[in-house]
């Protein structure tokens, strides 16, 4: 089968992952990569072709594809240019910066009919997808909370070498709280409220560096979330899969569900029950261990990727669903900072009104 003509837009750490993964998939031509760096890139990758403008990329290269790494605040407007040349793409999360861009984005890829998946990749983990599986059989009954933990000690370099990261929108919540968020989404359901307190006494920055989230999902189950990035413990995401060699693996869940029948822990996928599904605190509770095999998220989302360009998989995110996960973590950012209760579905549906008007305009 014809291999895909792919382009990568942003060649930083995110874009340099994608390079590499795409270097080994048989599915994936590079046909170019634009950078702002062109000539470091170039040096970089030798044997590519590199533009310094995305849009010498889409015009000379002509991809079918492209993966969008670059900075958050450039998402919106590139992804608009490959939607208006015809271009497939895989954008980076968050989707965009804001949710007005969002909206902009995704009426061009709608009238432009492309086909769209938001690098959330945690999605494709095998262990997310057994997680799933084991809650939609069953096996802890309804789910009727989520206790969660995203705490670990950024160095002083983190921010020496971006000082960005220590003024308002370059916290925890914005940057890293957001891939948690599209997990809840993912496995629990839609969110439909959420509350936040919020810290910067660690650091002392004028953005927080720890927060405590309360969240309301649609099915009833309700969360909670602490998240720090001035505390030393075994307890992300990263650390717990080992999906990335800047996070040690230490292997421990930070994810607890609980439900009427059982719980789960994540990513260990250790369930907890009753004998004969009994219901009684004057029980015991055993654990059984669940083994999902470890996959490289990137390469399994590339796959996917390249499923949905061909038409034999649905997207398991288009750009609709992203900004979703963009609007819920910035309304926590927002309670914090505001000290009540968000209700979403005002702002899901609204969002969502705003997103059939500017399909309407953009056709006529």
């Amino acid at each position: 089968m014809t291999k895909i003509r792919i382009g990568v837009i942003g060649a930083g750490l995110i874009g340099r992952k994608h390079l590499r993964k795409l270097a080994g998939h048989d599915d994936y031509e590079l046909v170019g990569i634009a950078d702002v760096n062109a000539e470091q890139v170039a040096a970089e990758q030798p044997g590519a072709r590199v533009f310094k403008d995305y849009r010498e990329l889409l015009a000379e290269a002509r991809p079918d594809a492209a993966i969008i790494a670059s900075p958050n605040q450039l998402h919106a407007e590139n992804g608009i240019a490959c939607a208006r040349a015809g271009v497939h793409i895989l954008i980076e999360k968050p989707v965009t910066d804001i949710l007005q861009t969002a909206a902009g984005l995704i009426a061009e890829v709608s009238k432009a009919s492309v086909k769209s998946l938001v690098g959330h990749h945690r999605r494709h983990h095998t262990q997310v997808k057994t997680l799933k599986a084991l809650l939609a059989d069953g096996r802890i009954g309804d789910v009727v909370g989520v206790s969660a933990i995203w705490a670990t000690h950024k160095p002083a370099t983190y921010f020496e070498i971006a000082p960005w990261r220590s003024q308002a929108g370059g916290g925890p919540i914005l940057i890293n709280l957001i891939h948690e968020i599209d997990f809840l989404r993912f496995t629990l359901g839609e969110i439909i409220a959420v509350e936040a307190i919020s810290a910067n006494r660690q650091r002392g920055f004028a953005v927080e560096d720890t927060a405590v989230a309360l969240i309301a999902f649609e099915s009833g189950a309700l969360g909670t979330f602490f998240l720090s990035d001035c505390a030393v413990t075994p307890w992300t995401t990263e650390q717990g899969l080992g999906e990335a060699p800047e996070f040690p693996f230490s292997g421990q869940s930070s994810y607890r569900l609980m439900g009427r029948r059982g719980a789960i822990e994540f990513p260990s996928l250790d369930q907890w029950t009753q004998d004969g599904g009994a219901q009684d605190w004057n029980r015991p509770i055993q654990a059984q261990a669940n083994h999902a095999a470890s996959i490289d998220p990137y390469v399994a989302q590339l796959d996917h990727f390249r499923d949905v360009i061909r038409g034999v998989a649905p997207s398991l995110q288009p750009v609709e669903d992203g900004a979703r996960s963009l609007l819920a973590t910035l309304a926590i950012a927002e309670a914090a900072s505001a000290g009540r209760r968000i209700d979403l579905r005002e702002r899901y549906a609204a969002f969502a009104t705003g997103q059939a008007a500017g399909v309407r305009q953009g056709a006529t």
